[in-house]
């Protein structure tokens, strides 16, 4: 069974500001993936379109959270005939032309999500013994011309799976090869590796910069792994035993330009928590590389990067059903979110690929059985998927469409003014040693000369109460502007710093300078108040200012 999906997204960077308000301190953690800018979802599937369809309704994708998608190949054999699908380890004849059809339809569409998109490369039907040279140039020959559509086409790359689908054919079990009689484990590895610098010799002249993507790459592995000896005395007979010797003969011969990615299936499928997910990032870091030549292993942690998948049909799928994912109290669609976010976080790729069976993001083909959109079958996912993406961009997203909703922050455009002048409803701050000065000016507050100080407001909230958060900053000079955001429990304690966010300007500018700093916050267990706050810190002088405006705080439904 195939399930897929690609966003990614990558390790968790953590930047701290410690304020000493009062006798109490809050210390600021800002949480946040290293690739929020580059973090990819990728759409992946049974309803994955063959280039003709990615050329009729790319239009219609483009609505949803997704960067990308996987594209079935349309061949034309040399007997004349076409068929769409990903089958590319055989002996059929390819037209020297095949896929000129195909390149025709990409190179049509002219649409953002092309430039992360990838074509099915299957490691199927696998009926072709290693030792079967004629068989073999067939592959070649079909790598080479997968990755020449893949770079005339624009697309980012191939998309590899490894899995077997076609029984009794197992690609790379040695066991079940036509001359397994004939041949040892280590001569079919030794001709495993062979075969992998003619492929990647092949599809690298093609297109020396694709990412080489792979839903299963070495992860199904890992329990071998990390428990002392030399894991590759225990392949042999496995279902994936010569998959570590094609992919070292892929790093003897792949150029430094060239990126492979491993996808994480099965752990991907069935994680549950960010620890999960952590820990498979981690081992897949470290211990996967004792599957492979000593000589490749530095060249896997400089090219192989690594991702995960997510199986939607988890999250609807029944409590009693093998794929299923528990929501933990809450919505699936909230699952999904945190999930999603916990992947993309523990990935170093930028991607995370989203993969579905029993339902649709693109149109129904004709004459196909009916099947419901994700968003009928899992309520929310899209939002779900965009949040976990770009937590800011979906906090804008909603705090637009509520323009007219109730702002939970009192005097939040700071027209009513208090005691000296400042926002009424609001409270300061300033350490001992800084000597700033505050004020209101056009609806807008500001410090300047202060080495550390913050603006700050309370709200009751509700542990698990979800928020969008908004406003502008605007600085010059020197020192850091943000806005932080603690919490406290019933009696008024600070809880834990590794609970506080950190919303962190936009680098690009808006009219007059000012930047937008937004995102999504959930209240943690035990709090009964969320502390948001306007902090800076590092201005050295009365020269050096910032401002903000335009708070805004709503509760997410």
């Amino acid at each position: 069974m195939k399930h897929q999906c690609v966003y990614s997204l990558q390790r968790v960077i953590t930047s701290t500001i410690r304020l000493s308000i009062a006798p109490l301190f809050v210390l600021t953690i800002a949480a946040s993936a290293r690739c929020n800018a580059q973090s990819k979802l990728i759409a992946t599937g049974w309803d994955s379109p063959n280039a003709s369809e990615f050329r009729r309704h790319v239009g219609e994708f483009e609505k949803w959270p997704f960067d990308g998608v996987t594209i079935f190949p349309t061949i034309r054999l040399m007997n004349g005939t076409s068929i769409s699908n990903g089958y590319a380890f055989n002996r059929d004849k390819w037209a020297p032309d095949a896929c000129a059809g195909m390149t025709a339809d990409l190179q049509a569409v002219h649409s953002r999500i092309k430039a992360h998109s990838f074509l099915f490369c299957y490691a199927n039907p696998g009926d072709v013994d290693w030792f079967d040279d004629k068989g073999w140039a067939e592959i070649v020959d079909h790598w080479r011309q997968l990755a020449r559509t893949a770079r005339r086409g624009n697309l980012r790359g191939l998309l590899f799976d490894a899995e077997p689908y076609t029984p009794p054919f197992q690609q790379f079990n040695e066991g079940l090869q036509s001359g397994a009689k004939q041949h040892s484990f280590e001569e079919y590895a030794a001709k495993a590796r062979a075969r992998g610098r003619e492929v990647m010799r092949a599809a690298a002249a093609e297109y020396p910069s694709m990412t080489l993507f792979t839903y299963r790459l070495l992860s199904d592995l890992l329990p071998l792994t990390g428990k002392g000896g030399d894991p590759r005395t225990a392949l042999s007979g496995n279902v994936w035993a010569l998959l570590p010797a094609f992919v070292d003969g892929w790093l003897d011969v792949a150029p430094p330009t060239l990126v492979v990615v491993e996808g994480d299936e099965d752990i991907g499928y069935r994680a549950n928590s960010p620890a999960i997910f952590d820990r498979a990032y981690a081992r897949l870091r470290t211990e996967i590389p004792s599957l492979l030549d000593p000589a490749n292993r530095g060249k896997y942690r400089s090219q192989v990067l690594i991702s995960h998948g997510l199986y939607l049909d988890a999250y609807v799928n029944s409590p009693g059903n093998a794929w299923y994912i528990d929501p933990l109290g809450g919505t699936p669609g909230a699952r999904l979110e945190a999930n999603a976010a916990a992947a993309l976080h523990a990935s170093d790729s930028g991607y995370v690929w989203i993969y579905g069976e029993a339902g649709r993001w693109w149109p129904a083909r004709e004459g196909s059985a009916p099947i419901p959109l994700w968003t009928e079958r899992l309520k929310g996912a899209e939002v779900a998927l965009l949040r976990a993406k770009d937590p800011a961009a979906a906090a804008s997203a909603f705090l637009s469409s509520a323009h007219n909703a109730p702002n939970e922050l009192n005097n939040a455009d700071f027209a009513l003014s208090g005691k000296e002048g400042f926002p009424a409803g609001w409270w300061l701050w300033q350490d001992d040693k800084s000597h700033g000065s505050a004020g209101l000016e056009s609806n807008s507050f500001r410090w300047a000369g202060a080495a550390r100080a913050a603006l700050g407001q309370n709200v009751a909230v509700n542990p698990g109460a979800r928020h969008a958060i908004s406003a502008q900053v605007r600085r010059s000079g020197h020192g850091s502007a943000s806005i932080d955001v603690g919490w406290k429990d019933a009696q008024g304690r600070w809880l834990k710093r590794s609970e506080d966010f950190l919303l962190l300007p936009s680098l690009a500018a808006g009219a007059g300078g000012w930047h937008e700093a937004s995102g999504i916050v959930t209240a943690p267990p035990d709090s009964a108040e969320m502390v948001i706050m306007f902090v800076v810190s590092g201005q050295a002088v009365q020269e050096d200012s910032a401002q903000c405006r335009k708070f805004r705080c709503l509760p997410l439904p």
